[in-house]
């Protein structure tokens, strides 16, 4: 795992030497897995997946990246005496 954080986002990478790439789908409330890129896809701003396989001799795997953006700062205006009964 690898995070990076940015002024505009907070970008983190998940890889594995595994073959085959994730795919997003609905899980059965049984299953014990396949909600990963759901949970991904609801709660982040971007993401995507980069697959190595074959970029080099022998070498198998890929990331899955996501990006998280920082929430809107929201002005608060605090009431005061001086503003009135």
């Amino acid at each position: 795992m690898d995070w990076e954080p940015t002024p505009s986002d907070f970008r983190v990478t998940m890889w594995d030497s595994g073959c085959g790439l994730p795919q997003s789908g609905a899980a059965a409330a049984e299953d014990e897995g396949g909600r990963g890129l759901t949970i991904v896809e609801s709660c982040s701003g971007t993401w995507g997946v980069q697959d190595y396989t074959g970029k080099d001799a022998g070498v198998t795997g890929k990331d899955v990246w996501f990006t998280l953006n920082p929430p809107t700062p929201v002005r608060v205006r605090h009431w005061t005496e001086s503003d009135g009964a």
